[in-house]
């Protein structure tokens, strides 16, 4: 334990010694990690296995279920568009925060009052796909100006040790946060009223969403590059083919996407549904990841400035395979295994997760930035909605 609490305050040393008040940069940084951690602890509030919860409450189907994960993928296809609109702004901050509260208000409170409505369940799901649909859209066409914004205040030589501390930290809140959220939402669902329970949840995500709107307006802004050229929507498609460094990485974050969803929301579904499994037993396995950031995250950066960031995707994905070997085999008899799985797989999950956080910007060009990104994002989704396919054709 005396270990395990000097690691915590070796790592928050290291942040506020790279995050000093006296640099714009740093500042930026600092903001940056905490709007991170409250999108992420708003995102397992409502969503996750939470809102699998709820689409089990309205009796959704494996089927449909699957349906609204690919629907997500689908609709945020349309990033590759995204640069039609944003290359309008030569300044995008106030456009893109103003954004941000809209799809607020539709995930966290719109979608939060359907289940109340005085309608059928079918009805009910079916207005919950409708504004999933538009929550996607917008957040599609907007997707890739929150990332060329922010990635500004976090130069190339500071990345892998930002997006190591990022992932510590925003792993410690919001994995706390979803222990806590499971243990809140499983005492009401053992009164019966599992739905007040979840709707909670978005009354607390609520007042998360202001503070991270705040913490948006607190992120610097820098000039965006262009390169002047005559910007044409066949630019969209054309351009990122002829950055042929630039397609390595959108190749390699197509594969794993496409693997990665291969097993949509079924296993979650399955644990909640058939095994009759509590929220706070998923919970407190996951919790395993506090520890296992502070001591593994670190090794696996380490490992990234020693070796290279595809050497390092290659040896935790080779490895990370075992979790998805044993996962078949859990069931009521064989329980014991999912923790197993979980563990093993959250060692390796740091090593993929820190690579995928950079990935976007590997070989990126310094002009156009948005084209590219949106490119990327566009092809992920599309290998993201074939994976989901896939496993949906296969339930």
């Amino acid at each position: 334990m005396n270990i395990f609490l000097q690691r915590l305050r070796t790592s928050i040393a290291a942040v506020g010694h790279r995050i000093r008040p006296d640099r714009e940069p740093y500042i930026s940084q600092r903001n940056l990690i905490m709007a991170n951690i409250t999108t992420g602890s708003i995102g397992n509030l409502i969503g996750g296995n939470f809102f699998t919860g709820l689409l089990l409450l309205l009796n959704a189907g494996d089927g449909l279920i699957g349906l609204i994960a690919m629907l997500g993928f689908l609709g945020n296809m349309l990033q590759v568009f995204s640069p039609l609109l944003l290359e309008r702004f030569q300044q995008r901050k106030r456009f893109l925060v103003g954004v941000r509260v809209v799809l607020y208000l539709l995930n966290v409170i719109v979608i939060g009052v359907i289940p109340y409505l005085p309608a059928s369940e079918g009805l009910r799901l079916g207005l919950i796909i409708c504004t999933l649909m538009l929550l996607h859209i917008i957040n599609a066409l907007t997707s890739p100006g929150f990332q060329v914004w922010h990635i500004k205040s976090v130069p190339e030589s500071d990345r892998a040790g930002y997006f190591t501390v990022n992932s510590i930290l925003n792993g410690i809140v919001v994995y706390s946060v979803i222990l806590g959220a499971g243990a809140f939402v499983d005492r009401f669902k053992a009164a019966g009223t599992e739905l007040a329970g979840l709707s909670w949840l978005r009354v607390i995500a609520v007042g998360l969403c202001v503070i991270d709107v705040f913490l948006l307006t607190r992120i610097k802004e820098y000039p965006y590059e262009r390169s002047g050229e005559v910007f044409r929507p066949v630019d969209l498609l054309v351009r990122p083919f002829r950055e042929r460094k630039y397609l390595i990485s959108v190749a390699t974050a197509c594969l794993w996407s496409f693997i990665a969803n291969m097993p949509g929301p079924y296993f979650s579904v399955y644990m909640l549904k058939d095994l009759q499994v509590s929220y706070s037993f998923l919970n407190v396995v996951n919790m395993v990841s506090i520890p296992v950031l502070l001591f593994i995250a670190p090794l696996w950066q380490r490992r990234v400035n020693r070796v290279s960031w595809f050497g390092t995707l290659t040896f935790a994905v080779t490895l990370y395979l075992v979790h998805l070997f044993v996962l078949p085999f859990v069931t009521a008899r064989t329980l014991f295994l999912y923790p197993v799985a979980v563990i093993y797989a959250l060692i390796m999950a740091p090593g993929i997760n820190l690579v995928f956080a950079n990935m976007t910007y590997i070989n990126l060009p310094e002009k156009d930035q948005t084209n590219y990104i949106s490119f990327y994002a566009a092809m992920n989704n599309l290998a993201a909605f074939l994976g989901t396919l896939a496993g949906r054709q296969f339930i």
